[in-house]
């Protein structure tokens, strides 16, 4: 019976496999025949200076006059469930042999921190002791710490997405021998990007992939609906790029203004009209499940008349850049827009106040 433990940590078992030793390994003349053992088959593993860290530990603790042993504990190659049952497995054998209290334990790495909980379950850790090779110093943490949030679903799609996208966008233009349009086009993206979350669309854009994919899976026909709407979007965006493109190549230089301008005019109607696909999905699943859909039948004249305003809006400006019709014409263009917008939004009132 002891009061303390000094456990190393093995989770993926390398002392098993490379120096074929059992576990535990219980003592301090049994885990230093295991540390050279492991240490003459692969000089590199990492393992051998966490033994040998915990035989430092148990030394320094029993001259200090405390009841201690130092035991190695191995789990599987397999790491994850069956590595950590293995060393459940054992954790209960030394707690049922030795009766100890508390543990001291020693790793060699953020991986082997795992098992903490399983540890904790069964002894109070008095101290963890993390050993890193001098000469690879954070490496290891680091590499866990990104693995660890690439895993978390929600970092994964933050991180990754415009990484994608950007990839995507560049390897594109690179096929088409067009790579300073790639990067032109990197910077659209990001700042893209960048507006969706600064606005907190990011929840809309995966709103809608989650509904897409349910829809698939349950083989609703609004599936098909959500489709036409990303294709409608895409081709409003290349509208938008061919309409940039045109007026980038007019005699007179645009500025930043009239570009941003002439994708609206090129791609507002397209959007809209994914929009309004994508609402009829979303109307005919209320009408297959019987459930109320007031609220969406008005998104579709709320779509029509925001397209009027920033197609107006949009014809105007450009006509100030010498672009397109004469100034006076886009003027009443703008003006009835407007109109239009205006009496779509009090025909929609009736249908606000039922929902």
């Amino acid at each position: 019976m002891v009061e303390k433990l000094v456990l190393a940590i093995d989770r993926d078992n390398d002392l098993g496999r490379k120096a074929n030793v059992p576990s535990p390994v219980i003592g301090r003349a049994a885990n230093i025949n295991a540390a050279i053992k492991l240490a003459m088959a692969d000089p590199e593993d990492s393992d051998v200076n966490t033994m040998f860290a915990a035989i430092k530990i148990y030394d320094e603790l029993k001259a200090r006059g405390e009841d201690v042993e130092v035991v190695t504990v191995c789990g599987d190659e397999n790491v994850g469930v069956i590595s950590d049952s293995k060393v459940a497995e054992q954790l209960d054998l030394l707690a049922e042999r030795f009766g100890a209290k508390s543990a001291v334990v020693v790793t060699d790495g953020s991986e082997d921190e795992f098992v903490l909980p399983i540890i904790s379950s069964r002894f109070r850790i008095d101290a963890v002791s993390r050993i890193v090779v001098k000469q690879s110093k954070t490496i290891e943490s680091t590499y866990f710490m990104i693995r660890r949030m690439l895993n978390d679903p929600k970092i994964a799609r933050v991180t990754l997405t415009p990484l994608g996208i950007i990839f995507l966008v560049y390897s594109i233009f690179l096929l088409a021998r067009y790579p300073e349009w790639g990067t032109g086009a990197i910077i659209f993206v990001i700042g893209f990007y960048l507006l969706i979350k600064a606005y907190g669309l990011e929840d809309v854009v995966e709103e809608y992939f989650s509904t897409l994919k349910k829809a698939l899976l349950e083989g609703r026909m609004s599936f098909v609906a959500y489709v036409i709407s990303a294709i409608l979007v895409i081709i409003g965006a290349i509208q938008g790029i061919n309409v940039v493109w045109k007026v980038y190549n007019q005699p007179v230089a645009p500025g930043v203004i009239t570009l941003v301008t002439s994708f609206i005019y090129g791609s507002i109607w397209w959007v809209v009209g994914g929009g309004i696909a994508a609402t009829l999905g979303k109307i005919f699943d209320s009408l297959l499940e019987r459930k109320p859909f007031t609220k969406q039948l008005t998104i579709p004249f709320l779509l029509i008349s925001s397209g009027l305003v920033l197609w107006g809006a949009s014809v105007f400006i450009l006509s100030g850049s010498g672009i397109g019709i004469d100034q006076a014409s886009a003027l009443q263009y703008l003006l009835l827009s407007i109109l239009g917008a205006v009496v779509i939004i009090m025909a929609i009132v009736p249908l606000t106040r039922r929902a």
